[in-house]
């Protein structure tokens, strides 16, 4: 380190503050010493210490005084100025005191303190009428600027030596108006993709200055948004990630330095800086939203009968017998612009006259285009694309669609028939359904279901969810099994479907799983809305915001009756007659998220984990966090007896849940199959609870084996801190 020497009032500190050293980090309060010890690399920031670091960072072998350009010998440094005797004849002229003497032309010395010699003009000695009118009166050689000498050097003294700062943030800040969307914790909705970053940004700054960043950002943008209309951006709030105005907080405390602060590996009381990224959104009110909407509207009225007004009403440009030059029956017709050079080119450039089947009007001749290049098409990508475009890989199904609904879990609870998802002919739709087969195209391939993509187009359409626009791009899924090869050691994945009946049962068990993994998580934000609400004060982080992917299972059936023993995409079936399901498919919502890498599905829990399967620097970690969260709510507001696991899909959307249960459960199902067995032989005596990934032993051990986080420990959630 390289210690630099400064003025004496920058040697205390200003205000309260955290000494720079990483080791210390204790307090320097307001007016005690504070140094500034900067590093030997150029443009390297360096730290404010306080008094014992200072002495520290002196008697270290490896520490230098920065020397000053010309070294003065003893005999010069006696005669040097002193500057306590210089500021003190700067304030005794400031105050009108007699305290230099006379001035003269020649050097004035100042009693017997031994000073600097300090040379005084004889303009000083002019009257006060004929000197400067900006000199203040009885301060000779001072005008009023010099008043502020003592402020200037402050400010420009910290701007010297104020570093860079090191603990910087990232925003993300956009602009919204008030509304009810999913998105942005269901209260503000986006407009005009109005989305800027800011990298670098000061961690120690309060709301104001994160307001007045946001708005500097981001009202230039909305008023091009809406050019003409008389926005009132007085009215316009700055709100973070979890809906809380800025301006309701006061000022000179830093706003989102608390959730940079992490844990520290060195020991629990000691915390370092992780910089993150935080979300700001300036906010339209509904009201003023409406109102330009409104103007909108009739802004764009006025312009359609504006143009209408100019356009011929019937649809032609209609021109008068003067603005056509008729040769004669097979000659050619002039275009009107050449008459009337401010009228735009008309739709038609010449008018047809009586026709018969031997003469017609002809045009005249289009100017020669200028010739190209002329490529020929290569041999290698024409062969690829006959190969590819001569077959015809899409298969077209007739369907009947039953989307999966959600319910809360009061209702599911309360109601039997809720209880799990039973396909209802009166919820279902008619639609068609165009599947990519080959394996080629196929988007994923599982332990247990293919996935291909598709599209859907249901007759009518759908207020909401999957089928709610024509050619609507989703996942097909669906099961198979590996039969046992034929050679052994062989390395060919064969794949083989199952008949219809077994399909459609373990697509219904998806579906299921779906249903109630969106009842559940429905449930577990309501919980955490419900505490932050009741809560005096709000948590320090915000609460991510994911749902599952809308699904339902479609039912195909056949236009044509057909006997086929199947192949290896498709499972044998029997006389399959128009009109009867030939195939069941598993539709979901595509899965894409704009991500690093193009990384859109990410596996955050595994089902047989207790908490998250990602590390810390892999993309996808903080949700995790957050999700092995919600497991802790699920099991503890269900005592133990279920929770979602196997959590995967992107930031936003979520897919393939798994629904895992206590043993007990399965207990009891496990009599009552028992009891009913033992009166009818109809019964199937096999338990099939949530599928084959219900893993009994994951939640019997989930309270020892979970590892609680920071949400768990919030004191807002009255969540029970698993040791």
């Amino acid at each position: 380190m390289e210690l630099i020497s400064q003025f004496t009032e920058d040697a205390v500190a200003k205000e309260d503050r955290v000494c720079g050293r990483p080791a210390c980090r204790s307090t320097i309060l307001k007016g005690a010493p504070c140094y500034y010890v900067a590093t030997i690399v150029p443009g390297q920031p360096g730290r404010f210490v306080c008094e014992a670091c200072y002495l520290r960072y002196s008697q270290k072998l490896s520490t230098s005084v920065r020397p000053s350009s010309v070294r003065p010998s003893s005999a010069q440094s006696q005669l040097l100025p002193n500057p306590h005797i210089i500021r003190q004849t700067v304030n005794a002229a400031q105050r009108k005191l007699p305290f230099l003497s006379q001035p003269s032309s020649s050097t004035a010395h100042i009693g017997r303190i031994s000073g600097p010699d300090i040379a005084v003009p004889l303009s000083w000695q002019q009257s006060p009428a004929s000197s400067n009118p900006n000199m203040v009166s009885g301060a000779a050689g001072y005008s009023v600027h010099h008043a502020q000498y003592g402020l200037e050097r402050e400010r420009w003294a910290k701007l010297a030596y104020a570093p860079p700062p090191a603990e910087t943030i990232t925003l993300e800040i956009s602009a919204v108006y008030e509304g009810n969307s999913r998105k942005k914790s269901g209260r503000g909705i986006n407009f005009g993709n109005i989305c800027e970053g800011k990298k670098d940004i000061d961690a120690r700054l309060d709301a104001p200055g994160l307001i007045q960043i946001a708005l500097d950002t981001i009202l230039p943008k909305i008023l091009t948004f809406g050019r003409g209309f008389p926005w009132r951006t007085e009215e316009f709030v700055v709100r973070d990630a979890t809906w809380v105005d800025l301006s309701g907080h006061l000022p000179a405390i830093p706003y989102f330095l608390a959730q940079c602060l992490v844990q520290s590996r060195r020991g629990p009381k000691t915390t370092t800086f992780k910089t993150k990224q935080f979300l700001l959104m300036v906010v339209v009110p509904a009201a003023q939203w409406s109102e330009y909407e409104a103007w909108l509207d009739k802004t764009e009225e006025e312009v359609r009968f504006r143009s209408f007004d100019d356009e011929d009403p019937f649809g032609l440009d209609f021109e008068g017998p003067d603005a056509l030059s008729t040769v004669g029956r097979n000659s050619t017709v002039t275009d009107s612009s050449a008459h009337n050079p401010t009228r735009p080119s008309a739709k038609r450039a010449h008018v047809r006259r009586e026709s018969d089947s031997t003469n017609s009007t002809v045009s005249p001749p289009r100017k020669k285009p200028a010739p190209g290049v002329f490529h020929l098409p290569d041999r290698n990508d024409l062969k690829e694309a006959l190969k590819s475009g001569g077959i015809y890989d899409f298969r077209n199904e007739d369907i009947q669609f039953h989307p999966i609904p959600v319910r809360p879990l009061a209702d599911i609870l309360k109601t039997p028939q809720y209880r799990s998802f039973k396909p209802n002919i009166s919820n279902s739709s008619i639609g068609q359904l165009t599947i990519d087969v080959p394996i080629r195209s196929m988007i994923g391939i599982g332990a247990f279901k293919t996935a291909h993509p598709g599209w859907l187009t249901l007759s009518p359409l759908s207020s909401s969810g999957l089928g709610s626009r024509a050619q609507q791009d989703v996942v097909v899924k669906r099961p198979f099994h590996r039969p046992p090869p034929h050679t052994p050691g062989s390395s060919i994945l064969k794949i083989s479907r199952y008949a219809l009946p077994d399909e459609h049962e373990k697509l219904l068990n998806e579906c299921n799983l779906l249903y109630w993994a969106k009842s559940l998580l429905d449930f577990t934000y309501e919980y955490i809305d419900h505490c932050i609400n009741a809560a005096p004060t709000l948590p320090s982080f915000p609460i991510p915001r994911v749902r599952f992917v809308e699904a339902g299972i479609a039912l195909a059936f056949s236009r044509h009756s057909s006997n086929t023993q199947g192949t290896s995409e498709q499972a044998p079936m029997a006389d399959i007659k128009a009109g009867m399901f030939s195939a069941v498919y598993l539709l979901e919502e595509r899965v894409t998220s704009g991500t690093p890498n193009d990384q859109t599905f990410v596996k955050f829990i595994h089902n047989k984990d207790y908490g998250p399967s990602l590390d810390e620097d892999e993309y996808g970690y903080d949700l995790a966090v957050f999700l092995s969260f919600t497991q802790h709510i699920q099991y503890e507001k269900t005592e133990g007896l279920a929770f979602i696991s196997d959590y995967q899909g992107s930031t936003e959307l979520l897919t393939d849940p798994q629904i895992l249960t206590h043993r007990y459960v399965h207990f009891q199902l496990l009599w009552l199959v028992t009891f009913v067995n033992c009166f009818s032989s109809s019964v199937n005596e096999g338990i099939d609870l949530f599928g084959d990934g219900n893993i009994a032993s994951v939640v019997d051990d989930f309270k020892a084996r979970h590892l609680c986080n920071h949400y768990c420990k919030w004191p807002g959630f009255e969540l029970e801190v698993y040791a």
